[in-house]
């Protein structure tokens, strides 16, 4: 009895092991770089060349399409790079993404094993997190070639005249439909690496012809322009950059259908197979677009803004998360950066909260602490949005330090939102309190508040700056401050108290509000401290790092 699988669940399975393989190799990398891929964008993108070479080199670096769209919207939607700058980095982003490719045509597939052993060996019994990282990128390049080889295998077994056979001959005359298929499998697979792998291992044995193989190649490259779309469709300035790089993407696709026969007579007069010459094409497709668009960025950057015009002259753009979204996530590192990123801003809704009340208490300005309480709304809605997305990367394959990492976010996350409530539920209503009742602290007592608050206010931009960077020093220093401050509410209580039993009036009309400010003032305190007793006891931070 033949055990033996139909060829075409053979080449599904390669198929799925190559989509395998690149999940593995982006995890690897995302271990050894990171999030600091966005940083290194936002610092050497300023100008257009340099912004062009910053894009070839990270994406050399993580050679995911999906991951540098991901990569790309976000930086975009935080307002750190416009689109126009981004759009050069994605046109050299778009040629360092074909290495996987171009290695895969050094037809290395027989390395398959030898590179899935000592993948297997680094990963597995390493501790080191870079060490583990390249295991990984060697095991994901091991398991690229294996699955080369399998679809290769499957197709030298169909049968020479099969329907297969058939309808790929029909398609021959079809570039353009068939085109828009493969753009169609690389947005299902997300992957134009695992799109062209397959007409490669197909051609190889023959299956196809270079013209079918190269509209694969160009629907593939367009196919992923409308991965970066989808990615970035819900904020105006990355909708702006996907289209016009979907825009670049189907240009070039274009002059290249049309000029088919120039492109096989190029491709035939260079040295190396059928897989050389469609690696040399999607290189060259890449190549190509970045010839053609580096110096019409401008015009470009003009054509997006005319399909996605800004919205009408003072009318709010939707409030919502900047730095997240709801879209697939590629890599748990940059996921969780991007989701500190969002708490970060959180943190600086909620210090503008509470500088504004201020404000308000000390001008009585009613309307004013009105609108810092409609700004909760704001910390509500981020606190669910952040929250929900850091709960998705909790089933994502990660080490101990990346969970460990998730519910540092989420608990400092928790004392925002209680920071946020306490402003908008009790001292904007003692705000009201005080100007209802008509009710004026005396100059000493004021002073005493506002020294107090201005204290508050110093531990909450430390324990800012201790979060983002681990600092053990500095959440010792907060810790001080902290029992420092529980001793002055203290001493400042006992003042009122002395103004009180000394008769003096205004004090006895304002002590309830003067009181109630303290307490409140001491609760945000107390929350703002809570992030650095997390960080004395995470064994991975160190001390002044």
């Amino acid at each position: 009895m033949d055990l033996t699988p139909p060829p075409i669940l053979i080449i599904a399975g390669g198929v799925a092991l190559i989509l395998f393989g690149v999940r593995y190799l982006r995890k690897g990398l995302d271990r050894l770089f990171g999030n600091t891929l966005g940083s290194w964008m936002k610092r050497l993108a300023n100008r257009r060349i340099k912004a062009f070479f910053t894009g070839l080199g990270v994406s050399l670096m993580t050679p995911s399409s999906t991951t540098m769209s991901i990569l790309a919207v976000n930086t975009v939607q935080a307002g750190h790079l416009s689109s126009r700058q981004m759009l050069a980095i994605m046109l050299g982003a778009d040629i360092g993404l074909t290495m996987p490719v171009l290695l895969i045509a050094l037809r290395v597939e027989q390395s398959a094993p030898v590179l899935i052993l000592i993948g297997v060996l680094m990963f597995q019994f390493t501790r080191a997190v870079r060490t583990r990282g390249i295991g990984q990128v060697i095991l994901g390049l091991g398991l690229i070639f294996m699955a080369i080889a399998t679809i290769k295998s499957g197709a030298a077994a169909i049968e020479p005249e099969g329907d297969l056979r058939e309808l790929l001959r029909i398609a021959q005359g079809h570039q353009f439909g068939l085109a828009l298929i493969a753009a169609v499998i690389a947005i299902a697979l997300q992957s134009s690496t695992a799109t062209i792998g397959l007409v490669m291992g197909l051609i190889a044995m023959g299956m196809i012809q270079l013209p079918l193989a190269l509209a694969v190649v160009a629907g593939a490259n367009v196919g992923i322009g409308v991965t970066t779309l989808l990615v970035g469709w819900s904020q105006r300035q990355s909708r702006r950059l996907a289209l016009g790089n979907l825009v670049a993407k189907i240009t070039v696709a274009v002059l290249i259908l049309l000029a088919l026969p120039v492109v096989m007579w190029m491709l035939n007069a260079l040295p190396g197979g059928a897989e050389r010459q469609i690696a040399y094409a999607h290189a060259g497709f890449n190549i190509l677009m970045a010839v053609i668009f580096l110096p019409l960025i401008g015009p470009l950057n003009r054509l997006t803004d005319r399909l996605v015009p800004a919205p009408p002259l003072g009318e709010p753009e939707k409030f919502g998360p900047r730095y997240i979204n709801a879209g697939r996530i590629e890599s748990l590192a940059l996921a969780t950066g991007q989701s500190m990123r969002e708490i970060m801003r959180v943190a600086e809704i909620v210090r503008s909260m509470l500088n504004d009340l201020w404000r308000a208490l000390r001008t009585n300005d009613q309307a004013l602490a009105a609108a810092v309480s409609e700004r909760d709304d704001q910390v509500d809605l981020l606190d669910t949005e952040i929250k929900r997305y850091l709960t998705r990367l909790s089933s994502l394959e990660g080490e101990q330090d990346d969970f460990g990492e998730q519910m540092r976010q989420l608990r400092y996350l928790n004392e925002l939102e209680t920071i946020g409530d306490v402003i908008d539920k009790n001292l904007s209503e003692l705000v009201v309190k005080k100007v209802r009742q008509n009710i004026d602290f005396s100059t000493e007592g004021w002073g005493e508040l506002d020294d107090f608050y201005h204290k508050v206010v110093e531990n909450m931009l430390i324990a800012e700056t201790a979060f983002a960077t681990r600092d053990r020093m500095l959440a010792q220093q907060l810790i001080r401050h902290k029992e420092k401050l529980n001793d002055y509410e203290r001493e400042l209580r006992d003042r009122h108290f002395a103004r009180l039993k000394a008769g003096l009036t205004q004090s006895h009309e304002s002590s309830a509000v003067h009181l109630d400010i303290l307490t409140h003032l001491k609760r945000i305190n107390s929350s703002v401290t809570h992030v650095a007793y997390a960080i004395l006891q995470d064994n991975t931070t160190q001390p002044g790092s």
